[in-house]
């Protein structure tokens, strides 16, 4: 038999997990409502609305192809908002404010979509009402999207520090913090997948958006009974303006010589004479932090003619990873065209009321290959390192792409092969597509948003993010155009369209943008090793009021951005 003292054992260390997991606290209860109800709508409504479209009663106007254009534009739409609420969030405002308007925006959509759905209307005012609908499920999304993960932790931090003891430190209340952060967070994702297993069951699509508004709408009430419970810190505002001053203050200057002695850079927190990044053709940038001589440095930054050293930093490093960025351009066309397309595939073939299990698992994979990955470079790679480990993940997920594009193309030629046998292709012939889709997302995107993360401090990670999402979003957009392009390929129906054509068309654009960004993290991978080794040079100089250096990149002592 079991001994009794090792049931006990099991049974402290049991208890101990789940006050250490486990965190009721009534403001993260409050708003699990809209945690759940996000989820729903994303996986019941959003990522399967092109399906909508081209089922609905209005299907013979909206063909394939507008279908497809319509499910790309909420795209569009979503990255240009991110960086519109980016720019919002300069300004001391309070997440709970903007939770609220998204939930309002998410209603009026769900609201506008259930009227589509249960009226007769012309075809021109049928796609005025859906593009309006589209637009607020965007406008909901933006909003509530890079709020909601760290207005939660707020909340547990705040109800942490009240049940702080003595002998725990900061960063073992953060780490406690974070965990039980993504024990809410699990739990919200399981019991919206529920959910909308259950709306996709339902059938008709009157259904199914009358039951996601009554979700979101009951959310909506329990936010707002939750307001007294709430902590809510204000959002730390930037300066949205400093890289285009410090651009135009650099080209002012650019008749100075670079200076000798560190004390003539402007609030000189480095000590160097090459500001970092250090970049040959961005070192010009750094003559906006030099002090002249006309007048004093308090006078000149308040003129707009000086800038800091802090502010050239961070100028330099946004417009180093400007090409990094560029390459994820084709990385979004590719990724819009699976969001757009795969689900269509799916809802025409066998099974195709397990197309919510896809998407959810679509999700599990993103997530698991991402922690993955995460804790393999923190435990396994040193931190002079871990830039570099960045930089290949997101070479190997820009080459899943690629692989991507060749399964679905290879996928397709077979299932329209079935249909001249009058035969059908089970819905499961789509797992490695949507597989493939979740290591692209959990291995490149995330992976470029850590890496570019790292270069900043804490306070821009947020609109760090919300640049690299739009230019994902610019490849929506040229999805949009490579679709009018082939125009030709697509019938009315996904039976009647060539979309192997499509994708093998797909498949050489990510094949040459796979060669674009080797080369670039090649550049970036051999830019940071330089760094590493002069960092080390540095470190063993004792005495040294300069450092001159002509190529190479500095890197700050930053800690790796949290993207799951």
């Amino acid at each position: 038999m079991f001994p009794f003292s090792q049931l006990l054992k099991l049974q402290n260390r049991f208890i101990t997990w789940v006050r250490y997991y486990v965190c009721f606290c009534k403001a993260a209860a409050f708003m699990s409502g809209l945690l759940i109800s996000r989820k729903l709508v994303d996986l019941a409504i959003v990522g399967v609305l092109i399906t909508y479209f081209s089922d609905s009663k209005y299907s013979e106007v909206f063909t394939l192809q507008k279908a497809a254009i319509f499910t790309s534009i909420q795209d569009v739409i979503l990255a240009t908002l991110a960086v519109v609420a980016a720019w919002i969030s300069c300004y001391a405002i309070r997440p709970l404010r903007i939770l609220i308007f998204s939930t309002v925006s998410y209603i009026l959509a769900l609201g506008l979509l259930f009227y589509t759905a249960s009226g007769e209307f012309s075809e021109t005012k049928f796609e005025l009402l859906n593009m309006i609908g589209i637009i607020l499920l965007a406008v909901g999304e933006a909003g509530a999207a890079p709020l909601l993960g760290p207005f939660l932790a707020d909340q547990l931090r705040k109800h942490g520090e009240e049940r702080r003891t003595e002998n725990s430190n900061e960063d073992q209340v953060m780490a406690q913090v974070m965990a039980q952060k993504r024990v809410w967070w699990r739990f919200a994702w399981c019991c919206g997948a529920a959910a909308a297993f259950y709306a996709n069951n339902i059938r008709t699509w009157k259904k199914t958006f009358m039951f996601t508004l009554s979700f979101m709408g009951g959310s909506l009430i329990l936010l707002s009974l939750g307001i007294p419970f709430y902590h809510s810190r204000e959002i730390p505002s930037i300066d949205r303006f400093a890289i285009i001053r410090v651009v135009k203050t650099s080209l002012k200057k650019k008749h100075l010589k670079y200076p000798d002695s560190p004390r003539e850079f402007f609030s000189n927190d480095e000590g160097n004479v090459h500001l970092s990044p250090r970049i040959k053709l961005l070192r010009w940038i750094d003559k906006a932090a030099i002090i002249e001589t006309s007048s004093t440095p308090k006078e000149q930054e308040e003129a707009g003619t000086l800038c800091t050293v802090a502010q050239v930093r961070e100028s330099k490093s946004l417009l180093k990873l400007l090409p990094l960025w560029s390459s994820f351009i084709v990385f979004g066309l590719v990724l819009s065209a699976g969001n757009t397309f795969f689900p269509e595939q799916g809802a025409n073939m066998i099974s195709e009321s397990y197309l919510i299990f896809l998407r959810a698992f679509k999700g599990i994979i993103r997530a698991t290959i991402c922690y993955l990955s995460k804790k393999l470079i923190s435990n396994f790679v040193p931190n002079t390192k871990k830039r570099q480990a960045q930089v290949l993940r997101t070479c190997i997920g820009i080459v899943m792409t690629t692989v991507c594009c060749v399964v679905a193309w290879q996928v397709e030629v077979r299932r329209l092969e079935k249909l001249k046998q009058l035969e059908n292709m089970s819905m499961f012939w789509l797992v490695p597509q949507f597989c493939l889709l979740g290591l692209m997302e959990g291995l490149a995107w995330y992976g470029c948003d850590e890496y570019s993360s790292s270069h900043f401090p804490e306070r821009m990670e947020y609109h760090v993010s919300a640049i690299s999402y739009f230019f994902v979003g610019i490849g929506s957009l040229f999805n949009i155009f490579f679709i009018l392009a082939n125009k030709g390929e697509f019938g009315e129906t996904l039976s009647d369209s060539r979309l192997d054509k499509y994708y093998k068309s797909l498949t050489a654009i990510s094949a040459v943008n796979v060669c674009y960004n080797l080369l670039l993290s090649i550049l970036y991978i051999v830019s940071d090793q330089k760094v590493d080794n002069e960092g080390l040079q540095t470190n063993n100089t004792i005495g040294s009021d300069q450092i001159v250096d002509n190529e190479g990149l500095q890197t700050n002592d930053t800690t790796d951005a949290d993207a799951i």
